[in-house]
């Protein structure tokens, strides 16, 4: 995930959260997802003798929208590129800002980071060219994934 800059650079969190529920006694987590590989779902059951509380229960909540908001909030503006280059392939980075309410600046990172996957390219000028798609798109989106739970279970594996 760090590669398409859906999460932070040092691919820490998920070795930290594994090794903290490691430590006390907690369930490990449970991975979820499509075939496609067209979105993850973590799940982090909480330890057995956690006595829940509305408190923490509505902290619980408030963690998992601001968890939702930035993984999903990358994900969800290349999903927009993606469609709207669908629709229209010549379509310039101004036009797709004022039909996504992106930003030009945070469309040219989005953009930068999907065409250094190869997931999209630009043939021709900025003005006059058109966005070609990257057609084998769900094998280099299984690839990342793949590689992202892979780093990370080495990384749990090599703490023991």
């Amino acid at each position: 995930m760090k590669e398409i800059d859906l999460s932070e650079k040092k691919s820490t969190g998920i070795t930290k959260i594994l090794r903290v529920l490691k430590a006390n006694g907690s369930p490990m987590p449970e991975f979820e997802t499509d075939d496609e590989r067209n979105y993850l779902i973590v799940t982090i059951k909480p330890h057995e003798a956690f006595k829940p509380h509305e408190v923490v229960n509505e902290g619980i909540e408030g963690i998992n929208e601001v968890v939702n908001e930035v993984v999903n909030e990358p994900a969800s503006r290349q999903s927009q590129i993606i469609n709207a280059v669908k629709r229209s392939p010549y379509i310039t980075v101004s036009q797709l800002s004022e039909w996504t309410g992106i930003s030009i600046a945070t469309l040219d990172r989005e953009i930068k980071t999907m065409k250094k996957l190869g997931l999209i390219k630009r043939i021709g000028s900025n003005k006059s060219g058109f966005w070609e798609i990257n057609e084998g798109i769900n094998e280099v989106v299984n690839e990342v994934v793949n590689d992202v739970v892979n780093d990370v279970v080495n990384d749990v594996v090599n703490e023991e």
